[in-house]
């Protein structure tokens, strides 16, 4: 069985400051399909941190009403202080087979922390994912 897995790439710069909402991903409108399941995702940062500056990912995912919301949690936070980036070195997110589902208008958002002010450098998050519901 073959599969038609969309991959999208997201640049993550330096988002300038601690808990920025980064949305990356909206699902299309019912008349196109209507939802996706994200089924892989993974980040990585082109520099090493430390536990003193770092920086978290997550993955939410955020409703479709005029002031979106955060519907769910699609993955727990990597990097951190806890687990910090190695140069060039993925790490996967773990998704929550409950929240993987976007529905139609609904947004896949990376959520980032920083930790004493570090940042990516030429960090990036990749997101795969199939069509319709």
């Amino acid at each position: 069985m073959a599969f038609d897995v969309h991959t999208v790439t997201v640049a993550l710069g330096d988002p300038g400051g601690d808990n920025k909402q980064l949305f990356a991903l909206c699902a299309p409108p019912d008349a196109l399909g209507g939802g996706l399941r994200l089924v892989n995702a993974y980040a990585m940062n082109g520099a090493a941190t430390n536990s003193g500056t770092s920086f978290s990912l997550a993955l939410h995912k955020y409703s479709n009403a005029g002031t979106p919301a955060v519907n769910g949690t699609i993955a727990a936070a990597i990097g951190g202080t806890a687990s910090p980036w190695e140069a060039g070195v993925p790490k996967a997110f773990t998704l929550n087979s409950t929240y993987s589902f976007v529905d139609a208008g609904e947004w896949v958002v990376i959520q980032y922390n920083e930790q004493t002010a570090g940042n990516p450098t030429n960090g990036f998050v990749v997101l795969q994912y199939l069509m319709g519901k």
